[in-house]
Parts: structure tokens; C-alpha cells; sequence
């Protein structure tokens, strides 16, 4: 009898896995967990607040402090905002347990070309907060349209469910697209958004985001050949995000649990360092034979 018919869940895998995770890069060294995060948690606790709930968050004074002391000197004001938004993601994927999901290149490509139509299915996150992780220069993104586009690295994303003062239900997600990472940068860049969820409004995000062109359509020069993807619009984010936890549901035999590698010297130097997490690789098992269940624009 094995692990798995005894009722014992088997130990999970290890192998070498992705590159540093903009968690790491950004809350890794600092002390955050052991120093921070506890504290954010007990005051949260004290007063009765849930951290999920993401201007709640804002009001905890911590956090507040925390965000503050993240911003250069000769950063913007509004930059305020992004770091704010940081931390309210960070915070939770570290209270549920930094569940991350890496998608190999098959899987991320069939959610764009098969595109399920997700009608019927009601967006659910495995845990209040995780992050995708996109393959490596397969998706490329800008934070605005006189910037060079970066590579996608991933998205936070963190689910808040709860009544408003007049007593309605609300369900909201909070998104934070991640974007270049790459050897030689300190750090990277985001942009955060939130939207309502709910019925029927995933099979909504199934309508295209672009005048005129189709969804993900590459804008790099040459990127057609390379079969690369382009990121405008936060429609786009919403349908990438959705079909990858509408798969990791519908398909839990091709998502395997990696344990946190062993430090082994795996780091080279001048090499982007391997992150230290565990996570979820999402395969595409099937190959081509999964069928679409629809298309979008």
C-alpha cells in the first residue's frame, strides 16, 4: 500500500526549480516574516480586522508604516499606492502559506489559444492568496504606453469575501501584475487593479479587451516568430488569471507540489538566483488533446 492509499498525502518533490520570486527579491532578506509580518498579524487580531479585507489592511498602522518606510526618498507620491498594494499582497501569501503556481510554456499557451470560455464556473482561488507565475519572456507587459514593454513575470492574487455596511454580500479580487525581472535589476515593477467577482462574471472576462485585435496579440518586433504574447489590457490580466485556476480545478493530475529545494550552491555567479520556495508546477499533461470549451475575442 502506498503514501497515498493510507490516507498519508506523499511527500512532495524536489527539484530545482524557478527563478527568484518577486516575494523573495522584495521581503526574503529583510526580516519580514520573522520581524514584520507576526506584528501586522497580532495588531490585526487585536482589533478584530481581516487582513483580506484590502482597505482594512490600510487602516492598521504597521502595515501603514511598513509601506511608508518602503518608498525611496525621491520616489513619487503616488508610488505610495503601489508599495501599499505590495504588502497587502505579500502579507497574505505569506499568511496562507506562499502558495505559488508555475505554469510550464504548454499550459500558457493552450489557456490562450484553446481560450475556455469558463461559462458556469465561478472564479475560486486554491487558498485567499497566490501567485501564478508565467513562463520565462513568454508574456510581455508595460506600465504605460511610453515605457518599453518588460516580461510578465506573474500575478499576486488575493480574494476578499465579506458584507458592506448596508449588509450586501461583496467578493472582491485584488490583482498585482509583476513585471521585469531580470539579472542586473534591483527590483521590479507592478501594477496593481482590483475588480468584483462572482457568478457568471468570469464567462464576462471572455469578451475581448482589444478594439480591433485579438488578445495577447504580440506588439514586439519579431515576437511573432518567437510566439511571444502581449499584455494591454487588465481584461487581458482577468482571462490569463481565471483560465489558469479554472485549470489548476478542472485538472489537479497535471499540478504537482515541489518541496523547497535544498540549498546546494545551485547559484552561479552573474546567474538570476533560484528561488527558495516550494510550489505548484501546472503541466499540460494531455498534450493538445484537451478540448476548448469556447473562444474568446
Amino acid at each position: 500500500m502506498t503514501e497515498a492509499d493510507a490516507g498519508v498525502a506523499p511527500e512532495p518533490r524536489r527539484e530545482a526549480g524557478p527563478f527568484l520570486t518577486p516575494y523573495e527579491m522584495a521581503f526574503g532578506e529583510a526580516g519580514f516574516e520573522n520581524r514584520l509580518f507576526p506584528r501586522i498579524q497580532a495588531e490585526a487580531d487585536e482589533h478584530g480586522e481581516d487582513p483580506l479585507a484590502r482597505e482594512r489592511f490600510g487602516f492598521l498602522t504597521l502595515a501603514g508604516d511598513a509601506a511608508r518606510d518602503m518608498v525611496p526618498a525621491d520616489a513619487p507620491p503616488e508610488m505610495l499606492e503601489e508599495y501599499r498594494a505590495l504588502l497587502y499582497h505579500a502579507f497574505n501569501f505569506w499568511r496562507f502559506g506562499r502558495r505559488t503556481y508555475a505554469l510550464d510554456a504548454a499550459v500558457a499557451r493552450f489557456l490562450v489559444e484553446a481560450a475556455p470560455s469558463l461559462e458556469g464556473w465561478r472564479l475560486s482561488l486554491p487558498v485567499p492568496s497566490v501567485y501564478v507565475r508565467m513562463p520565462p519572456n513568454l508574456f510581455w507587459a508595460s506600465i504605460a504606453t511610453d515605457v518599453p514593454p518588460e516580461p510578465v513575470d506573474g500575478f499576486f492574487a488575493t480574494t476578499c469575501e465579506g458584507r458592506d455596511p448596508l449588509g450586501g454580500a461583496y467578493h472582491d479580487l485584488h490583482v498585482l501584475m509583476v513585471l521585469g525581472l531580470r539579472r542586473g535589476r534591483a527590483g521590479f515593477s507592478v501594477i496593481p487593479f482590483d475588480t468584483e467577482v462572482g457568478p457568471g462574471i468570469p464567462a464576462t472576462w471572455a469578451e475581448g479587451s482589444r478594439d480591433g485585435a485579438r488578445d495577447f496579440e504580440n506588439i514586439l518586433p519579431g515576437g511573432e516568430m518567437a510566439g511571444l504574447y502581449s499584455i494591454l489590457t487588465t481584461g487581458e490580466v482577468l482571462k490569463i488569471l481565471a483560465r489558469a485556476m479554472w485549470y489548476v480545478e478542472a485538472h489537479p493530475e497535471d499540478v504537482e507540489a515541489f518541496a523547497a529545494p535544498e540549498r546546494r550552491g545551485e547559484d552561479r555567479p552573474g546567474q538570476v538566483p533560484l528561488s527558495r520556495l516550494g510550489y505548484h508546477r501546472v503541466r499540460l499533461s494531455g498534450g493538445g488533446s484537451i478540448a476548448p470549451q469556447g473562444a474568446a475575442g
